[in-house]
């Protein structure tokens, strides 16, 4: 019944991710966009996300192989006739596996089912720091693409004032082809940050088992104020899911070793047999003997070894993957402490202070006190101060997801 339920349950999830697919795309074709905020998309891509829908699958392939290796063999019954000795012989056969084969083979399979396990949790892992990505791919292609749309409608505003400068005389012509030339540019860079919008929305997508191109983020992407202490997330390292799933399978090794030793056990047959009718004999005979198998030229010592030295190469890469996630973490999290002062920065001064003088060079130009080149100057800092804070954000939270990662994050 357990496995029933496993495969209910997957064929359940592939439904789901099939619905929300058609979902989607019928809303891409009626035009309508699909919103999801970062703790829904994660929520949708860990139910959904095709390589942990077939990561459980395989966790249902591996709980079945785990069942199977505890079955009992068959008895075998024979019956027979003879034309001079007994009417009729019959005889049954059964193996008796009762030196603990069966509970060595059983604890291999239940280790190699947990390795599976973690595995499946290494894949959720991935999946999670996967779709976070593109949640922040398209959350920066998003908000890029509004900050070039204002950028082209402010460029709009001023050609009009511009040509008005112009009309009274108090403007040359030139400058009138000097404003043209910025907005079409402005305008330009808006349509290459709107197309780019489509792209992010499809790479998101298919984290979530679903094709279309009119998703679309709310809010941003989830990251601490502060940085959190790096011990408490080092801690966490020798725990996630990557370097347990490489102890585990080191376990599933020595079950594995602790099976073929089993096997080596002398395997006994139990034979019984009825001989009815037989002249020869006053009544019915009946027989019984016990076989051995004798282990004389199969030790099974090349297997047992093999599974011994597959263990202790799986704990090697069990500390080789603790490093390289330190790793990891440490050039994530240095990377987000330094992103996060040069968020502040820029948040707090850098930005404020270009929108200023923006909006101050513009009221100049309209008062005649500045030239059109210096207003172009002003709003092209401008610009670029808003987009270095969006991209500031986007690789600060990119920094954080690799933390969680590395760290372990399920």
């Amino acid at each position: 019944m357990a496995g029933y339920s496993h495969a209910m349950r997957a064929t359940f999830h592939v439904l789901a991710a099939s619905l929300l697919t058609i979902t989607t795309t019928a809303s891409a074709l009626a035009g309508d966009a699909f919103h999801l905020g970062y703790a829904e998309a994660l929520a949708l891509a860990r139910g959904r996300a095709p390589a942990i829908l077939i990561a459980r699958g395989r966790e249902g392939i591996a709980g079945a192989d785990a069942r199977a290796v505890a079955i009992y063999p068959n008895p075998s019954v024979s019956a027979g006739t003879s034309t001079q000795t007994a009417k009729l012989s019959v005889g049954a056969t059964l193996p008796l596996v009762i030196l603990g084969q069966i509970g060595a083979a059983s604890r291999a399979g239940r280790a190699d089912l947990a390795t599976v396990q973690a595995d499946t949790l290494v894949t959720v892992n991935d999946v999670r720091a996967g779709t976070a990505h593109a949640f922040v791919v398209l959350w920066l292609a998003q908000r890029t693409s509004e900050a070039r749309t204002d950028a082209a409608s402010v460029t709009q505003r001023l050609e009009e004032a511009v040509r008005g400068r112009v009309e009274v005389g108090s403007a040359p012509e030139l400058e009138v082809l000097r404003a043209r030339a910025e907005r079409l540019r402005a305008d330009a860079d808006a349509r290459a940050a709107a197309d780019l919008v489509g792209a992010a929305a499809a790479d998101l997508g298919r984290w979530i088992g679903s094709t279309t191109t009119a998703l679309r983020v709310d809010g941003d992407p989830t990251t601490p104020d502060e940085p959190p202490s790096f011990s408490d997330l080092a801690a966490r390292v020798p725990n996630g899911p990557s370097v347990r799933r490489e102890e585990l399978d080191a376990r599933a090794a020595e079950a594995r070793a602790d099976r073929e030793r089993a096997l080596v056990r002398p395997g006994l047959v139990l034979d019984l047999a009825a001989d009815i009718g037989d002249p020869t004999l006053p009544a019915t005979n009946y027989r019984g003997q016990l076989g051995i198998e004798v282990p004389l030229f199969n030790q099974r010592g090349p297997l047992i070894d093999r599974e011994i030295r597959s263990a202790a190469v799986a704990r090697l890469r069990a500390r080789g993957e603790a490093t390289t996630l330190l790793s990891d973490l440490t050039v994530a999290y240095e990377t987000f402490v330094a992103l996060t002062r040069r968020l502040k920065a820029l948040d707090t001064g850098v930005v404020p202070a270009a929108e200023a003088a923006a909006r101050a060079t513009e009221e100049s130009y309209a008062l005649g006190r500045a030239t059109l080149v210096t207003v172009l100057d002003s709003e092209r800092a401008r610009i670029d101060a808003r987009l270095s804070l969006l991209e500031t954000k986007a690789a600060r939270a990119n920094a954080w997801i690799d933390a969680e990662r590395a760290a372990g994050q399920p």
